[in-house]
């Protein structure tokens, strides 16, 4: 028996969207593997594997962008991401080094800036609160991972790809769970 969805709840996904949500999720969650496990990969080697992990991911965005009604405000956004993810796995597979290059000064630069904002903050917590107040010792920690790693790329830049991988591992599972969530809602609707 079908039930009628009350308004505002989401309609029942079909079962091909429902797998392509599972693929992004098992694409993310190889690529972390990967960048966990396998610590000794090159960089260049890494940037390739992730560019074609944002490849995959764009186009499965794509298509269900593309299935989804002309109407729906989230097409658009799912658009925007999909396309977006193709672009970038595009740059990170033809030109890897200069993605590495791109991405440590991108993660230093937001390290730093983060760090001293943090810092900045807690020193104005110091004077607000008294001198019992800790100083930020996540701002201290974020300033030198930022100038190590302007320091000494090549070696942060390890710690950098365990850190990516563990994000990407956490993404493929949160995906995951959410495909499995909106597979039994809609198992339990449409029975």
């Amino acid at each position: 028996m079908v039930e009628r969805m009350p308004p505002g709840r989401a309609a029942p996904m079909s079962s091909r969207l429902w797998w392509l949500i599972v693929m992004r999720g098992m694409a993310a969650l190889l690529f972390g593997l990967v960048a966990v496990f396998w610590p000794g990969i090159s960089l260049a080697l890494l940037v390739v594997i992730f560019g074609a992990y944002a490849l995959i991911d764009g186009a499965i965005t794509l298509l269900y962008a593309l299935r989804q009604p002309a109407g729906q405000a989230r097409r658009g956004f799912l658009l925007l991401n999909g396309g977006s993810a193709v672009a970038i796995g595009l740059i990170s597979v033809l030109w890897p080094d200069a993605t590495i290059v791109l991405l440590l000064y991108l993660v230093a630069a937001w390290a730093l800036i983060f760090g001293i904002i943090e810092i900045a903050g807690s020193l104005r917590l110091k004077r607000e609160f008294g001198p019992d107040w800790p100083l930020s010792k996540g701002g201290i920690l974020l300033v030198a991972f930022a100038l190590l790693l302007l320091i000494f790329p090549g070696a942060v830049a390890v710690v950098t790809t365990w850190i990516i991988g563990v994000i990407a591992l956490l993404v493929g599972i949160a995906v995951l769970a959410f495909a499995w969530r909106q597979h039994q809602r809609d198992r339990m609707i449409i029975d």
